[in-house]
């Protein structure tokens, strides 16, 4: 078994200590007995699993996965990168083309 720091428990609790804010915010939000009839289940059935959430979003949280609302669109950290630098190359070309003019 390997071992991890500290840091990295600290790290996995507080990601999932967001992911499941997150989810009972939406939660709140679609109602539980919403949530229940699109399941095809009770309210007191979502209300039993909610207990099981934590443990759940620690699972997330330990294997670097995190949630995201169905429009979201989720872009890699390298994508972001990639944008920013081409914007940052179209943007000083566009500035070095007004002093030339």
């Amino acid at each position: 078994m390997n071992t991890v720091s500290p840091e990295q428990v600290e790290s996995t609790r507080r990601k999932a200590a967001r992911l499941q804010g997150t989810i009972l915010r939406q939660l709140s939000l679609v109602t539980q007995e919403h949530a229940a009839d699109c399941m095809g289940v009770s309210s007191s059935t979502v209300s039993r699993q909610k207990e099981d959430l934590e443990r759940f979003c620690q699972l997330l949280a330990a294997i670097d996965l995190q949630i995201s609302p169905v429009g979201a669109v989720v872009v890699e950290q390298a994508e972001i990168a990639a944008l920013e630098s081409m914007a940052f190359k179209y943007l000083k070309a566009r500035v070095e083309g007004r002093r030339e003019e």
